[in-house]
């Protein structure tokens, strides 16, 4: 007979073994239908899901609180490279708002005239 004692530390233990250790967290390069067991919704290209398994030419991701299967090929692949720094000044995406054009237009404009400001030298030249 099991020793009854020995339960309680056993199913304290078991949601630990049910869960992935780590979970990646991946980005949609394409627009991609998350199919899970009683729904279906749309996600866009640029989602970060994250990923708990890869099957072949489908895998199995999490968004939010529901978990499903897409086609691989709508993943953006992390590459084993080094990543490429981003230019400082470039939005690491465009805006997709009418309010973000804006906002994004007065940055540009901020910066172009920054750059035509005369700067007063220190030194009086004779």
């Amino acid at each position: 007979m099991f020793p009854t004692r020995l339960i309680g530390p056993a199913l304290l233990l078991l949601p630990l073994l049910a869960t992935p250790l780590h979970a990646e967290e991946v980005t949609l390069k394409q627009a991609a239908v998350l199919k899970a067991e009683r729904a279906a919704v749309a996600l866009k290209a640029g989602t970060v899901v994250e990923l708990l398994e890869r099957d072949g030419e489908t895998v199995t991701i999490k968004y939010k609180d529901l978990t499903g299967k897409i086609p691989a090929s709508k993943l953006d692949e992390p590459k084993p490279t080094a990543a490429k720094p981003k230019p400082e000044g470039e939005p690491a995406r465009p805006p997709q708002t009418g309010y973000g054009k804006a906002v994004q237009k007065a940055k540009d404009n901020a910066g172009a005239h920054d750059k035509n400001v005369v700067k007063p030298a220190d030194e009086i030249m004779h």
